[in-house]
């Protein structure tokens, strides 16, 4: 007998109605009370195009991860209004231990309507949506609306990494000490003279040190840096490390009377680089946040230091393969060991164009741009 009516019996003929999945659900902004913090954060930068945000769609930035995580915890409404400032930028596959952003973050709501005060855990919200190669370390309140994580920083510090091959280390270090004090470093970085007319940069310390495990470490700390300023700077080290330059052409490079235009070479390997500390006025209460005090700083560097042991794993595994692989591709015999490459020094090489050579170059490129935008125009 068939059933009553037109009904469908569950199990049986017609399946019930799929419940609609819901939308995310409205967020009332106009309820929402901000305050100004700093987060300090730690990312392998293999993946990346750098920090700097650039759009997501032509390429992938640390920066670009942040804000999807910040826009999908909603704790900023937008990019433009977050009053967003960064430390420092660093380049394509650089990495940082330790760098800083300010920014506005949204507050707890209050209950019942009182007045918002309290901080979300923010380190632990963003860790749970970020890569697990971007890790936000602590965060803290700002001293005022007005700090900016840039211009509030008083000296960086950086590390660069390179496996040790036999360089004099101690030549390294003491040829190290030729870089301390304020000089112009137009010789040894890339020059960005559409944005800075001003080379001069003061270094405070310089070290150069054996970590063990066939790594060496070069380590400097200034007030501000130019661009691959710390690769150019590890890269004639390296040279001289190795013997094929002498420390004094580190002092004669510094001369830019006696060298206005730098020799050309190529700055060290980016993979090797890592900002370790960027000092401000408020970076103290992060670094030395205890984590007895501050149960979120625990978790917080809790989770960082398991994704980047595991990520550390990983690496030492890949290691071990590729050693396997290069002392299975050795030569039986010498046939076909061509030597090392022959070493032109930086005094003989070919040089590029001086400051004002360059300055005037663009001058005359925009004095040309302007002329054509004039005689294009109608009338």
């Amino acid at each position: 007998m068939d059933p009553p009516g037109d009904a469908a019996m569950p199990g049986l003929g017609k399946s019930e109605p799929k419940k609609r999945k819901k939308g995310p659900r409205d967020f009332d902004w106009s309820k929402a009370t901000f305050h100004h913090f700093v987060l300090k954060i730690a990312y392998v930068g293999t993946n990346y195009h750098g920090n700097a945000w650039q759009d997501p769609k032509i390429c992938p930035t640390v920066e670009a991860s942040l804000f999807e995580a910040l826009l999908k915890t909603r704790l900023i409404q937008d990019r433009s209004s977050c009053n967003f400032s960064r430390c420092g930028r660093t380049d394509k596959g650089v990495h940082a231990a330790g760098n800083y952003i300010s920014l506005s973050l949204r507050l707890k709501p209050g209950a019942d309507g009182a007045d918002a005060g309290e901080d979300f855990d923010y380190p632990s919200m963003l860790n749970g949506v970020l890569p697990q190669d971007i890790r936000v370390l602590a965060s803290c309140r700002a001293p005022s609306d007005s700090f900016d994580a840039r211009f509030s920083c008083l000296y960086r510090a950086y590390q660069y990494y390179f496996p040790h091959n036999g360089e004099d280390l101690e030549l390294m270090h003491l040829a190290a000490q030729r870089f301390v004090g304020e000089h112009d470093f137009r010789n040894f970085c890339k020059m960005d003279i559409e944005n800075v007319s001003n080379f001069r940069r003061r270094i405070l310390s310089a070290s150069v040190v054996n970590c063990g495990n066939g790594v060496a470490q070069f380590s400097v700390t200034g007030v501000a840096f130019l661009w691959h300023q710390v690769r150019c700077m590890a890269a004639v080290l390296l040279l001289i490390g190795s013997k094929l330059e002498e420390a004094e052409v580190i002092t004669e490079l510094l001369d830019v009377e006696k060298w206005p235009r730098k020799p050309l070479y190529e700055p060290a390997d980016e993979s090797g680089l890592a900002p370790w500390r960027k000092f401000c006025a408020t970076a103290a209460s992060l670094t030395s946040a205890s984590p007895r005090g501050d149960p979120s700083v625990t978790v917080a560097c809790k989770s960082a230091e398991e994704a980047f042991t595991s990520m550390l794993q990983r690496h030492l595994r890949f290691a071990a393969v590729l050693a396997c692989l290069a002392a299975a591709s050795k030569p039986a015999g010498p046939a076909g060991d061509t030597g090392p490459k022959r070493h032109v020094p930086l005094r003989q090489r070919a040089l590029c164009p001086s400051l004002e050579e360059k300055q005037q170059a663009m001058a005359d490129k925009r004095r040309a741009k302007a002329t054509a935008q004039d005689d294009a125009a109608p009338g």
